[in-house]
């Protein structure tokens, strides 16, 4: 019989102090440090950037994400589209599967993440030359 299930304060603030994410939910490929819920339809989880981060282009073939930024500031830059999103605390956004994108956040950026359907379909693509002014600049 299924029943309530927690993830406690505690044991999510422990994980995040050696990890930048941390996935609460979803059915996992890849190991973590939280013991996380297991669900095969929906993935949820926390990143959190103490430093300033940039994460290389890339997509997604299935998922769709959903995020809420709870801290800090991210850009995202649509490459797909070659049009940049500038997102703060407060702000919800969505990136749709197969959009082509890169992101750079501020030290201090704390967000939370939701992925339907569950599954690891990450496409990393290659660094394109001109990503490094882009990166580079706020």
């Amino acid at each position: 019989m299924k029943s309530i299930e927690v993830l406690r304060r505690e044991e999510i603030a422990k994980s995040m102090e050696t990890s930048t994410r941390e996935y609460l939910v979803g059915e996992l490929q890849l190991p973590q440090i939280l013991e996380y819920i297991h669900d095969t339809d929906v993935e949820a989880g926390i990143t959190s950037y103490q430093q300033w981060t940039v994460e290389k282009p890339h997509y997604h073939k299935v998922t769709t994400e959903y995020i809420y930024m709870l801290e800090g500031e991210s850009k995202y830059l649509d490459i797909s589209n070659d049009k940049e999103y500038h997102l703060k605390k407060g702000d919800f956004f969505v990136i749709h599967k197969n959009i082509i994108y890169a992101q750079k956040s501020k030290a201090n950026t704390k967000l939370i993440f939701f992925k339907y359907p569950s599954g690891n379909d990450k496409v990393q693509m290659d660094n394109p030359k001109e990503l490094g002014t882009w990166y580079g600049a706020w």
